[in-house]
């Protein structure tokens, strides 16, 4: 069994938001979201409904993955119904579990692999961009090499996905620099340690600061199918 797993906050209380120009949709507010794009978008409601179509958009590419089943893992705190309106029923919502985003991603695996997962990719919801030629990319060096450890590097020095294939989860998590420039670099210490080749796929810009957001907005712009629920949240935030 292949798993998709893309990690995101725990939505909450709802507001109105409109994702596609076509109608309005509810849009969880989750303290907090996306504190570092306050700059380009003061509204939190807004951060949030960006950050609601971003996944909205992960999650297309995700399905299109053929004989893949995908899982939404979320932070503590929210209710799994929130997660209706982008087709995610309650029984496919994991809860993160752990302090450190190492200690969820390792609890994420495991919890899969304990479920039956063979292949299990964690992708992070920031990721617009994302195509599911890339994750067929990721699912294939998985089945061609088990002890293959895929990693999706980010602009930023971190990475967007990684790739494990059961039954055990290696220790890729043990002091790494979380949310900083060095993640990467840490986890290919961790991947040398644990004696793991690794398998590379394109680099991808995640969407955290102002200067990510504009550079979606140029590429949206021109391109917009290319993250159809990003494009509208971006086009509605910019026009308010």
């Amino acid at each position: 069994m292949k798993v998709v797993a893309v990690m995101t906050r725990a939505p909450q209380a709802p507001v109105d938001a409109t994702l596609d120009g076509s109608g309005t949709v509810s849009v969880p507010v989750v303290a907090g979201p996306k504190t570092r794009l306050a700059p380009a978008l003061p509204d939190a409601a807004d951060r949030e409904a960006l950050q609601r179509a971003m996944l909205a958009d992960v999650l297309t590419r995700a399905r299109a993955v053929s004989g893949a089943i995908v899982r939404v893992a979320v932070t503590p705190g929210g209710s799994p119904d929130a997660l209706a309106d982008v087709g995610v029923a309650p029984g496919h919502v994991l809860t993160q579990q752990g302090e450190s985003l190492g200690d969820r991603m390792r609890g994420v695996f495991a919890d899969l692999f304990r479920r039956g997962a063979r292949q299990v990719l964690v992708v992070g919801s920031d990721l617009p961009l994302l195509t599911t030629a890339i994750l067929d990319e990721a699912f294939a060096a998985l089945a061609a090499d088990p002890r293959h450890v895929v990693l999706g590097p980010a602009s930023d020095g971190g990475y967007y996905l990684l790739g494990l294939h059961r039954p055990q989860v290696p220790d890729l998590f043990t002091g790494v620099r979380w949310s900083t420039k060095y993640t990467l670099m840490d986890t290919l210490r961790r991947c040398e340690f644990e004696e793991r080749r690794v398998t590379f796929l394109p680099i991808l810009d995640d969407v955290d600061e102002p200067a990510d957001l504009e550079r979606l907005r140029a590429t949206l712009a021109a391109a917009p199918d290319l993250a159809p629920h990003t494009a509208a949240a971006v086009a509605i935030a910019r026009g308010r």
